[in-house]
This record gives C-alpha cells, sequence and structure tokens, in this order.
C-alpha cells in the first residue's frame, strides 16, 4: 500500500514537473512571437518560419535553448537588417542568457521588462537607432559581463549608479552616441571591466581620476568629447594592464604625466588632436609599444624612442613644411629653412634608394584611431618635433 502511494506521489511530481517545463516553454514561445510581431520589417525573410506551429521553439532561426530545462538562453538575431520596436515581452525570456539584436534598425526605447532578465550575461543592441537615456535598470542585471549600447542615439547623462549592482561587467561598450554631462566617479565600481569605450559622445567636465582604480583594464577609449576640460589624469598610469589608451580630440590642456610612459602594457598611445603642453617624455619603458600617435597638440621638444629590434608606428607634427625634419632643426620649434632642406633630402633619398614608408591598418575599431598609420622601423632611436601641421612618417633603421 505504501509503495503504491509513493509511485502515485512520485507521478503526481513528475507530471508536474513536465506540465511545468511545457508551460515555461509555451511562455517563450509567446514571448518570441510578441517579438516578432513588434517587427515592421525583415527585407530578408529571415523569420518567415518562426512561430511555426510544425517547428520546436529551439529550432528557430536565432534561437538556442538549454539541454537541462529546453528553456530558451540565447537569441541572436545580429545583422539581419531588422526595423521595428523592442517588444517588452522579451523580459519574460527569464532564462536567457545571451542578447543580441545589433547591426539592425530598431528604435525607440530599452524597455523596462528587460530588467527581469536576471541572468543575462551579455547584452548587445549596438548599431540600431535606440532612442532615449540609457536604462538605470541595467544596474539590476547581475550577471551582466559584456553590455553594447554603441552606435545608437542614446541621450542624456551616464546612470551615476550603472556599476553599483554590475561587479560582473567586464565591457561596457556606448561610443557614438549623445551622452552628456561628466562621467560619474563611481565607474571605479564596475571593478572587473576589461574594455571601457566611451568616445563620440558630448561628455564634459574632467575625466574621474577614479578610472585609475580599474585594474583589470586593458582598453580604454575616451576620444572625440570636446567638452572635456582639464587634462589626462595621471592615475590611468596605475593602469598596469592597459594595453590601448586613447583620448584623442578631446579638448584636454596640460602636460601629458609621465606615468602614463611607465605602463609597461601599453601597445596602442593616442593623445593627438588635443591641447596638450610641455615637454615629450621619454617612453624607453614602454617595450610593447606599437603605435604613439602625439600630433596636433602643443608639445615642444622632441620624443626619444630607445626601443630597439622593434617596430613602432608613430605620427607626429613637425616643424617642417614638407614633412620631416632632423633634431639639431626642431629642438626650438621653430619653422626655418634648414628643416626644408633636410625634408627634401630625405624625400630624395627615398626616391634613389627605395626606403621608403609602409602603411598597413591596425586592428582596433575605425571609430576610435586616426585614420592612417606611418610605420618606422626603429632600431635604436626615432626622434620627432612638434609644432606645425605636417605629419613625420620617416623609417628609420639604426
Amino acid at each position: 500500500m505504501v509503495s503504491s502511494i509513493f509511485s502515485f506521489a512520485l507521478s503526481i511530481f513528475f507530471l508536474s514537473s513536465f506540465a511545468l517545463s511545457l508551460n515555461s516553454i509555451i511562455t517563450d514561445k509567446h514571448a518570441l512571437i510578441s517579438f516578432k510581431n513588434f517587427i515592421t520589417s525583415d527585407p530578408n525573410a529571415i523569420l518567415s518560419t518562426n512561430g511555426s506551429e510544425n517547428t520546436s521553439v529551439c529550432n528557430w532561426i536565432g534561437v538556442s535553448c538549454g539541454l537541462k530545462y529546453h528553456r530558451v538562453t540565447a537569441l541572436n538575431l545580429s545583422g539581419y537588417d531588422l526595423a521595428g520596436t523592442v517588444a517588452p515581452h522579451l523580459g519574460n525570456l527569464t532564462f536567457l542568457g545571451y542578447l543580441d539584436i545589433s547591426s539592425n534598425s530598431f528604435t525607440g526605447i530599452l524597455p523596462f521588462e528587460l530588467s527581469k532578465l536576471r541572468r543575462l550575461k551579455v547584452m548587445n543592441v549596438g548599431a540600431n537607432s535606440l532612442t532615449g537615456d540609457i536604462p538605470a535598470w541595467l544596474g539590476s542585471l547581475p550577471q551582466l559581463e559584456e553590455l553594447y549600447l554603441n552606435d545608437n542615439t542614446f541621450s542624456g547623462w551616464l546612470p551615476s549608479d550603472i556599476c553599483n549592482n554590475m561587479s560582473n561587467i567586464q565591457i561596457l561598450s556606448l561610443s557614438n552616441n549623445r551622452l552628456e554631462g561628466q562621467i560619474s566617479p563611481n565607474i571605479w565600481k564596475c571593478t572587473h571591466l576589461d574594455v571601457l569605450l566611451l568616445s563620440f559622445n558630448n561628455f564634459s567636465g574632467n575625466i574621474p581620476p577614479e578610472i585609475g582604480r580599474l585594474s583589470y583594464l586593458t582598453q580604454l577609449y575616451l576620444g572625440h568629447n570636446s567638452g572635456f576640460q582639464g587634462g589626462v589624469p595621471k592615475e590611468i598610469g596605475n593602469l598596469s594592464r592597459l594595453e590601448l589608451l586613447n583620448i584623442n580630440n578631446a579638448s584636454l590642456t596640460g602636460d601629458i604625466p609621465s606615468s602614463i610612459f611607465n605602463i609597461f602594457s601599453l601597445r596602442f598611445l593616442s593623445f593627438s588632436d588635443n591641447s596638450l603642453s610641455g615637454s615629450i617624455p621619454t617612453f624607453h619603458n614602454l617595450s610593447k609599444l606599437e603605435e604613439l600617435y602625439l600630433n596636433n597638440n602643443k608639445l615642444r621638444g622632441w620624443a626619444r624612442n630607445e626601443m630597439s629590434n622593434r617596430e613602432t608606428f608613430i605620427r607626429t607634427q613637425t616643424i617642417a613644411t614638407i614633412g620631416y625634419t632632423a633634431p639639431e632643426f626642431g629642438m626650438e620649434g621653430k619653422v626655418s629653412t634648414n628643416g626644408d632642406v633636410y625634408s627634401f633630402g630625405i624625400m630624395l633619398l627615398e626616391m634613389f634608394t627605395d626606403l621608403t614608408l609602409f602603411r598597413m591598418p591596425h586592428h582596433i575599431d575605425a571609430h576610435h584611431q586616426p585614420a592612417q598609420h606611418a610605420t618606422i622601423s626603429s632600431t635604436q632611436s626615432a626622434i620627432f618635433s612638434h609644432q606645425i601641421d605636417s605629419e613625420t612618417t620617416s623609417r628609420v633603421e639604426g
């Protein structure tokens, strides 16, 4: 008798679990159908089969399900030229860990209902036409590791508390929007940030020195924010893992902190198109540096690279009107005919020896780097002066 009761109870349990699982996948199905209904244009008919009664939700285009619970865990519809608004029903995909609807033409705001996606680790809505403020509820997604809101038309201030509950965030990409105001000092609370992209916005005020507390940071992009005031925080020199630093075209003033040139891990460094002044620090400690851009500033003197047996990309400004200068003609930062003669001589040398510069692309996103790169082979030293609008792009072999 006891055995029969136990068997009956076990059957009820399994039936209840099955019913709950079935109900859950139906919830996911309805959420995805609602998402499809908010699509106003699907020129490639990508979603034409999604919603079919004869096809499992887990076999719909762009949909992935987990093996254990058979719930929707990923939705990837990137680059399908879809247009419409983001359906709030996506918030019902409570097992969703990966959401990518980037490179489409979605408009409107990100609905508050997405705040229910507590398992979400990656959200990529970049390269759309989304508007409104950066949602404060993003800070309530505790497992979020990668957030891409770049290349939209988000506006307003970056929420000061966005990092309060996002301790796991590793990539925060907000570049190419219309964000304004100051970058909150609380940015340091995103303690595991690896990549921070805030370029091509309208941020103002000082760059918060607290950025120097992001000890895991390897890439920092703050360029093309013309409202910045002040200079480069010396605390950035504390970022011992930093590999790429780009703060070009950002209205920066003052000296370049010498601490920046002690970040041994740096491979790419650009402070071009600012109003930086003072002398150029030596950078012999930057043994991994591949590209350095200091052009279009008010720097004086010369930069000396004492690294050997490696190639370094450098863009500077020179005092010669043709494009080359000798250090002995450039120490005072004054235009001279001697500089022009030297420049013309280098051009003749290149013509007759075929020792010309060559150009190659850099792997960084084009939004965050200068448009062209000059390659300089340097075995002993490359010396450059900075004052007027010509570029130094010489190949020096020692």
